[in-house]
């Protein structure tokens, strides 16, 4: 975007992402539409047995996570420092682009748990991985910004897209997993 990628609308998991295009090349509107927390994710099996969020921190645990400068990977880190488990950073075995990456080395029983986003855990997924939740004082609210980039060629459309994500498709946010915004 900041290189001149024609664009229209940014949406991001990071405000601080949209933070960044606001700076170069500018944002004409700008709101939070959703908001996510985390969740450990295990394989069916659960051959770690891990139960709780401060199993992670066990010796021998294969955790993957997102990696550094990933939403999802930095919110998890940040939930693991919450809770004063930065000795399961030693147990980090994967760090995926993202988190289908992780979903993916999870079900397949490449791992033992990594950490995603509530709302990744959609129907097929929960077929081959068990939640198993973060503590609310731990856990971290990822909030859902969107903004119109300044020199869209279609403003007014991008203007109305934002209006429908922050109004009407809330209820669809909603019926996907995620929080309202505030």
């Amino acid at each position: 975007i900041q290189q001149g990628a024609p664009i229209d609308v940014f949406a991001s998991a990071a405000p601080r992402w949209l933070d960044a295009v606001e700076k170069d090349p500018g944002v004409l509107a700008r709101a939070d539409f959703a908001r996510n927390r985390l969740i450990v994710i295990v394989p069916r099996d659960n051959a770690a047995h891990i139960a709780r969020f401060g199993d992670l921190a066990r010796t021998g645990v294969r955790l993957v996570l997102a990696a550094p400068g990933v939403p999802a990977g930095d919110y998890a880190r940040q939930a693991l420092s919450n809770a004063g488990l930065r000795g399961a950073l030693r147990n980090v075995a994967s760090n995926e682009q993202d988190v289908e990456g992780v979903v993916g080395k999870v079900s397949s029983g490449d791992a033992d748990a990594g950490i995603v986003y509530a709302t990744d855990v959609t129907p097929s997924v929960a077929r081959s991985v068990d939640a198993v939740p973060i503590p609310e004082e731990d856990n971290v609210v990822a909030v859902y910004d969107i903004g119109v980039v300044r020199g869209t060629k279609a403003a007014a459309l991008a203007r109305a897209f934002v209006a429908y994500v922050t109004g009407a498709g809330e209820a669809i946010l909603h019926r996907a997993g995620f929080e309202a915004s505030a």
